[in-house]
């Protein structure tokens, strides 16, 4: 720590230094288009749940991390987050939830980048977002289900979120941030654009490391990322960008609370795995070394554009693959398992564009295929042997074929004097692979050689299944006059099923399904896409200096998976036969006091419940029918402000959060909170020899407020006693200097 606060004490003495002693740079005159509240900054709105973020946005609210996508959307009306720690490097142990939802990138969050799928988060694997955030040039956030031609993932009913990425520079230019803070915190990223190698030909290339210890307890998060990005021009007509990424993370994972912890964060806020083994062999299992997790990812992708005939064909090939492991403790017994995960992700979309009777017509086609999805392919039992993990057994054994997505789509957008409407329709087609489980006597080799030596399971077979949806969009745009917009669309959204836990019950209770004569395949075949309806009304009315943004919207969720009980076996299992319906209002606001200060704000109401009770095991009616949904929020209130004066900015930002409930019973309450953080520098050009030098402080949690920060209930359904609970981080700070040149 005590490198860490003469690096704090040196930055600021350089700030101070700079400003006295420096060419003022002024920053961009605030304009009420301005994205802190309701982003309109880059592009304009098109339709009620669409909310464009600039880059200036994202560098100020993504935190010292700069690797999180979420943490940049936080002051945003509707959007909920959370951070384990203050720095986000993975997303795991991060929650999003969306107008109450909880939108993960396996089931209900398109996250894609320059509209092609990005890294899925599959088994709680440390995968953060592959891509540095300041090779992020600006995002669109789509609040629930998206228009035909984007939102490609395993779901959106959530919503769907692209990251526009910042292509090679005409100008040759260097960029170096180097970032100090607490808790060890170091982070340093360089980027090196070539300028233009030849007329048409430019590339970049970056590279960051970032690590930092953890809050609390004992163990560190270090992560190592390299990327590149090519443009130029083929044959003369193909416009051409390529994207290559490298991401390499490593981290020991936070340990959750209990309910009665987590009512009592006097005592158990910092309560985390052991710092040492112990004579305790019960104990060993949640010793911090024993919960780690270590993934390398690779990316590549490309967009090719050329003009065909009188439109525009653009083709847009993509790989992604993740290679790597996590510890974690069993929940039963004093053993660790290992969770290997090697997975493959291949597809494209391709895309005819073109003007059609004074209409914009996009036609087009999505493919996908991902490999070694769960189940997981390889669970290790290992006991705890003298303070050593030594192999005992493959819990796990399967091999899993390739989930599969065909998705043609078509678009179409006209003008009529005021009035601009938008329809579209997508086909999903997705094809869930089969599974075979495997015993073996093998040791602690790799998956494919015990698979090699291993034996069937009869019984622990399924086959393929194909589940479709066929999802249209229908948007419009009235301009009522110079200063009112007015908005309203209808969607139809899609999720994916949860395929492991499902999986798991029947392994663990097949001599029950089997005497009912229900088989694996039985339950395979019962699998649907969960679906949305969703509409929305908004408007934009602005004024000189003022913009207000009002929405309304309604969502019918059909075929939620939930935990349901089945009398044919007596056991509750995940099956998707629940409906739930939300409804909500929004409201985000900014207004310019003077062209060097703003105050923005964003408030929301969410109420997303189930609108039928819930049978238990034994056929017991679990009344939770008008419940609100466990870990969703159904007060959201945002206020912050921005001061921009000669280089200097500041911009202080306090986020309310209703309180929230744990189990689907509404039994297990957790108290609302706020936290207040601060962002402020100085910008100055010309700063002894370098183009433009930026010096940061950004403080998270200043007031240090101890509170819950993730409720992890992922499918909404959790029972009373089954939910676990994680602290947010206390008050962080993070000192940053940004040179270009």
């Amino acid at each position: 720590m005590k490198s860490i606060r003469l690096s704090l004490v040196a930055l600021a003495c350089l700030s101070v230094y700079g400003w006295a002693n420096s060419e003022a740079y002024t920053l961009p005159s605030i304009s009420v288009t301005s994205d802190e509240a309701h982003a309109l900054v880059e592009e304009e709105q098109d339709a009620a749940n669409s909310v464009a973020v600039s880059k200036e946005s994202i560098d100020k609210r993504v935190g010292p991390g700069a690797t999180n996508p979420y943490k940049a959307l936080d002051m945003l009306a509707s959007v909920h987050t959370g951070q384990v720690d203050s720095y986000g490097l993975s997303l795991d142990q991060n929650s999003f939830r969306i107008r109450g939802l909880y939108a993960d990138t396996f089931s209900r969050l398109a996250l894609t980048a320059d509209g092609v799928p990005s890294v899925v988060n599959v088994g709680q694997g440390a995968m953060g977002s592959i891509l540095d955030m300041e090779n992020i040039e600006a995002m669109n956030l789509t609040m629930g289900a998206s228009k035909a031609d984007s939102g490609f993932g395993f779901g959106n009913n959530a919503g769907s979120l692209d990251m526009r990425t910042k292509k090679a520079s005409d100008t040759l230019g260097v960029m170096l941030k180097q970032s100090v803070g607490t808790e060890d915190f170091y982070r340093t990223f360089m980027r090196v654009d070539s300028g233009k190698i030849s007329e048409n030909t430019k590339l970049f290339l970056s590279a960051s490391t970032s690590q930092a210890d953890k809050w609390k307890g004992s163990g560190d998060t270090q992560r190592e990322n390299v990327e590149a990005g090519l443009s130029t021009l083929l044959f003369d007509t193909v416009k051409t960008d390529i994207l290559l990424a490298h991401n390499d993370i490593e981290r020991n994972d936070y340990r959750a609370l209990t309910y009665a912890q987590a009512k009592n964060l006097g005592t158990y806020y910092n309560y985390d795995f052991n710092p040492t083994l112990t004579s305790s062999a019960a104990n060993n299992k949640y010793y911090y070394d024993f919960n780690r997790q270590h993934f390398k990812e690779n990316l590549a992708q490309a967009t090719f554009e050329a003009p065909l005939f009188e439109g525009t064909m653009s083709f847009k090939p993509y790989h992604i693959d993740t290679d790597g492991y996590r510890y974690a403790y069993n929940q039963s017994g004093n053993s660790v398992t290992k969770t290997e995960m090697e997975q493959e992700q291949n597809g494209f979309i391709a895309q005819y564009a073109q003007k059609i009777a004074d209409a914009d017509v996009k036609v087009g086609y999505w493919y996908q295929s991902i490999e070694s999805i769960p189940p997981p392919t390889a669970n290790k039992s290992y006991n705890i042997v003298n303070g050593k993990l030594v192999f005992s057994s493959w819990s796990m054994l399967n091999d899993v074929g390739n989930r599969e997505i065909d998705s043609p789509f078509l678009s179409v957008k006209k003008e009529f004097d005021q009035l601009e409407v938008e329809a579209g329709i997508r086909y999903m087609r997705m094809t869930l692979g089969g599974v075979q489980s495997y015993t073996t006597t093998s040791g602690d080799v790799s998956d494919g050689e015990a698979i090699a030596h291993g034996t069937r399971i009869s019984y622990l077979y399924a086959d393929d299944t194909t589940l479709s949806a066929t999802l249209p969009s229908l948007n419009f745009k009235y301009t009522l006059s110079d200063s009112i917009d007015l908005f309203a669309g209808y969607a139809k959204g899609y999720a994916s099923p949860w395929i492991g836990p499902l999986f798991s019950i029947y392994k663990s209770n097949n001599a029950t399904f089997r005497a009912k004569g229900i088989s694996l395949q039985d339950i395979w075949d019962k699998f649907e896409l969960e679906t949305s309806d969703q509409f929305d009304v908004g408007a934009k009315i602005k004024g000189e200096n003022w913009m207000i943004v009002p929405t309304l919207y309604h969502v019918v969720y059909n075929d939620k998976q939930v935990t349901a009980y089945d009398p044919a076996v007596n056991l509750t299992y995940y099956q998707n036969n629940a409906k739930a319906e939300a409804n909500g209002f929004e409201l985000s606001a900014t207004y310019e006091l003077s062209r060097s200060f703003e105050l923005f704000s964003a408030f929301s109401y969410n109420q997303l419940k189930f609108t039928d009770n819930l049978t238990t095991t034994g056929g017991a009616t679990l009344a939770i029918s008008g419940n609100q949904v466990p870990d969703a929020p159904k007060i959201l209130a945002k206020v912050g402000t921005t001061y921009k004066q000669n280089g200097f900015y500041v911009s202080p930002a306090l986020k309310y959060v209703d309180k929230r409930y744990g189990d689907i019973q509404n039994i297990e309450s957790i108290p609302s909170y706020y936290t207040v953080d601060v962002e402020t520098g100085y910008v100055t050009k010309n700063f002894y020899g370098f183009k433009e030098a930026l010096f940061s402080v950004s403080l998270q949690n200043l007031l240090d407020k101890k509170y819950i920060a993730i409720i992890k209930n992922d499918l909404d359904d959790t029972g009373t006693g089954g939910t676990s609970y994680y602290t947010g981080a206390p008050f962080t700070a993070v000192a940053s200097i940004t040179l270009k040149f």
